[in-house]
């Protein structure tokens, strides 16, 4: 009985964990270039795909910073997760 309810912690763990990866907002294919970008509202459908926080990779100081994504436009340095971040950009 333990093991069942370890083995569903560990699942749910790593659900939430790679969940991270995909959000609204995300772009399909991300890149560390390009900068801070955080796109426009003025779509019909902006809100709908804007994030609180977001993250993209900063070339000057080699890091992921925190950014508010408006949910139309912007570049595809965007990144749901500080970790996917560093994860994809080092």
């Amino acid at each position: 009985m333990k093991f069942i309810l370890i083995l569903a912690c560990l699942v749910l763990y790593l659900s939430l964990t790679y969940a991270q990866d995909s959000c609204r907002g995300s772009p399909r294919n991300q890149t560390c270039i390009g900068g801070r970008n955080e796109g426009h509202r003025n779509g019909r459908n902006c809100r709908r795909s804007a994030m609180n926080e977001m993250w993209y990779f900063n070339r000057r100081t080699r890091d992921c910073l925190k950014m508010r994504y408006h949910g139309c436009g912007g570049n595809q340095n965007r990144y749901c997760s500080k970790r996917s971040c560093r994860r994809s950009c080092g």
